[in-house]
């Protein structure tokens, strides 16, 4: 009984923002301009934390925290993690950010036992993220890894 009480509020509520007119959008609800402002601030930077997830088979982990210059020059720290190694590694970031395309660099990755370098760009235009592959590059090695990039 008690649920059909709970589904019942919820449609009211639905039903009310959806009558109630004017530009707020409704009882406690945010108006279609107040939620693209909201998307808008959120893409206007990259500053903040982030993180990669490569899947099988090339599972991995990168987690970091990116600082924004005016310019557009970004920089950070953070760790990478294969799945198959026993700990992060440190890693360091730099990059650019000309909205939407975000280009990074990282250095300390160590994949498949290797020291590596890694270079990732896609277009930020999303919340839900990027989908980018990463690019290791050693000497005489090149590997590229689909990635979901992601800020937390």
């Amino acid at each position: 009984m008690r649920s059909i009480s709970v589904a019942a509020g919820a449609l009211l509520i639905l039903m009310s923002a959806s009558c109630g007119g004017g530009g707020g959008g409704g009882i406690g609800f945010p108006s279609e301009r107040e939620i693209n402002a909201s998307l808008e601030a959120e893409l206007r930077s990259v500053a903040g934390d982030w993180r990669g997830i490569a899947n099988p088979p090339s599972a991995a982990r990168l987690e970091f925290h990116l600082q924004e210059a005016d310019n557009g020059q970004v920089s950070g720290t953070g760790t990478f993690k294969e799945n198959a190694a026993a700990a992060a590694v440190p890693i360091t970031v730099s990059g650019t950010y000309q909205r939407p395309l975000l280009s990074l660099a990282f250095e300390g990755i160590v994949y498949e036992t290797r020291l590596m370098k890694g270079a990732t760009q896609g277009t930020y235009t999303t919340v839900g993220g990027i989908a980018a592959p990463l690019t290791l590059t050693a000497p005489g090695y090149s590997h590229e890894i689909p990635v979901l990039w992601q800020e937390k």
